[in-house]
């Protein structure tokens, strides 16, 4: 789903911000059709690529889920030595 999500988000930064939508506007900060295709697939592809990372690891740590871990560890867990 994340995998998903960063793909959805590459596509979408890309074409909205990197690929110069001349019919709306009559002058950008950066030509984009000057720069290479291949530099700004590498630039939507590292913005999206961040903002899949930063989601996982918002989702592996939650303090909540940990604590309830902690709590009942002891009853699955036998090599665990609670102090």
């Amino acid at each position: 789903m994340i995998l998903g999500f960063g793909a959805f988000a590459n596509f979408f930064f890309y074409q909205a911000f990197l690929t110069g939508i001349y019919n709306y506007r009559n002058h950008e900060l950066i030509n984009m059709r000057r720069i290479p295709f291949v530099f700004k697939v590498l630039l939507s592809s590292s913005i999206s690529g961040y903002m899949v990372y930063k989601l996982y690891n918002d989702q592996l740590y939650d303090e909540d889920l940990y604590k309830t871990a902690l709590k009942y560890r002891h009853e699955f867990d036998q090599d665990y030595v609670n102090f």
